[in-house]
Order: C-alpha cells, then sequence, then structure tokens
C-alpha cells in the first residue's frame, strides 16, 4: 500500500475523525450514524499533477453495490510508497462535502493529527493495514518500507473500529503528509493526494 492506498485509506481516516462529536453523543443525529463506507475514486490534486499517475494512477475501487451492503469493497491495482514511512511524518487534510449539487469547501479541516501518520493509520484502519502490510506489522515499532505494492482484486472492508458512527455523505479530500521539521528543505515531502469518498447508512 503506497501513497496510493495509504492515502486512499487516510481519506478514509480523515473523514472518521468528523465523527468524534457524533460518535460520543448517545443521539445519533439522522445525517450520521453506523455507516458503510468506500473509496469512490482517486485524482489528481491539480491540472499540473503528473506524480499521482505514477505513484497511484492505475488503483481500482470496485462500486459500492446497494444489494449487496455487506459486501467488501474489491481492491486492484499497483501503488509505489516513495519513501520510508514512519510516526516521523505527520498528516493533515482538507474535506470539503457534497451539498446542493456543489462543493462546500473546507467542510472539515485537520492541520495535524496528533499521533504520527503510521500509527495513526495502524490505529484506524487495521483490517486494510493488516491485509497490505502484512499481519507482524501491526506490532512493534511502526514502519512502511518504500517500494511498490500490488494488491490483486483484495477485499476490504475500511471498518474504522474507533469510530462506530459517521457522517453521511460525499467527500472530496485532500491530504497532505509530510516530515516533521519542515523547515529542513532537506527533509522529504512526503505526498500529496486527492480523492473521492463516501459514506451511507449501514443496514
Amino acid at each position: 500500500m503506497d501513497v496510493n492506498t495509504v492515502a486512499a485509506v487516510a481519506a478514509v481516516l480523515l473523514l472518521a475523525s468528523t465523527a468524534r462529536g457524533a460518535a460520543a453523543s448517545k443521539t445519533i443525529p439522522s445525517f450520521a450514524g453506523p455507516y458503510v463506507i468506500y473509496i469512490k475514486r482517486l485524482l489528481p490534486c491539480s491540472d499540473n499533477d503528473t506524480v499521482w499517475r505514477q505513484y497511484y494512477g492505475n488503483m481500482r475501487f470496485s462500486h459500492y453495490n446497494p444489494g449487496k451492503p455487506h459486501d467488501a469493497q474489491i481492491v486492484t491495482g499497483t501503488f509505489t510508497v516513495p519513501v520510508d514511512v514512519d510516526d516521523t511524518f505527520w498528516i493533515g487534510a482538507k474535506v470539503d462535502k457534497r451539498a446542493n449539487n456543489q462543493w462546500k469547501k473546507n467542510y472539515f479541516v485537520f492541520n495535524n493529527f496528533p499521533v504520527g501518520f503510521c500509527s495513526t493509520m495502524r490505529a484506524n484502519i487495521p483490517e486494510p493495514f493488516a491485509k497490505v502490510f502484512g499481519s507482524k506489522s501491526m506490532t512493534g515499532r511502526c514502519s512502511v518500507r518504500k517500494g511498490s505494492y500490488t494488491v490483486d482484486h483484495e477485499p476490504i472492508h475500511w471498518n474504522l473500529p474507533n469510530f462506530p458512527t459517521l457522517p453521511y455523505g460525499n467527500y472530496f479530500v485532500k491530504i497532505k503528509g509530510e516530515q516533521r521539521g519542515a523547515g529542513n528543505a532537506s527533509l522529504p515531502k512526503l505526498f500529496e493526494l486527492c480523492g473521492e469518498c463516501e459514506t451511507v447508512p449501514k443496514p
């Protein structure tokens, strides 16, 4: 799982964080609740963004089937993790929400998650993390080695165990990850990734 799946996963995780208030409430509002979440597509973040095709441009995600809402999403493709990733990287995001046939900009803004990138992913999306990086990746120091990773029709549930409820709707997520100490020009930028995902009520 690379910047692509990592990012796609990250996108899911970022949406999860929007549900903190709903999850903590005893009364679940009609716009949020138990959910099924799936990735719709990954996109370039700008017209001149050419890196996305190199790293995750061929990732494919199966469509949500309302007739089989409990089926896992099928993920296929090859992605590249350009650098070794651990908790020395921070992650932030801007999330737009679809409403009235347009995107409501900066519906949620996450400047910096309090925990490092790798541990944040591992704790909040354990199933896809373990499937992509192996069961051994779930214990010990959290790190992901750079390189290419392939998933071939892999069934994945984007379960977020720490967030039992989420707001429903379509989201456009822009994720940015960077190594801590950004003032040092020698430290590499990890990634900038954009994608769309959706949450629907769980039957």
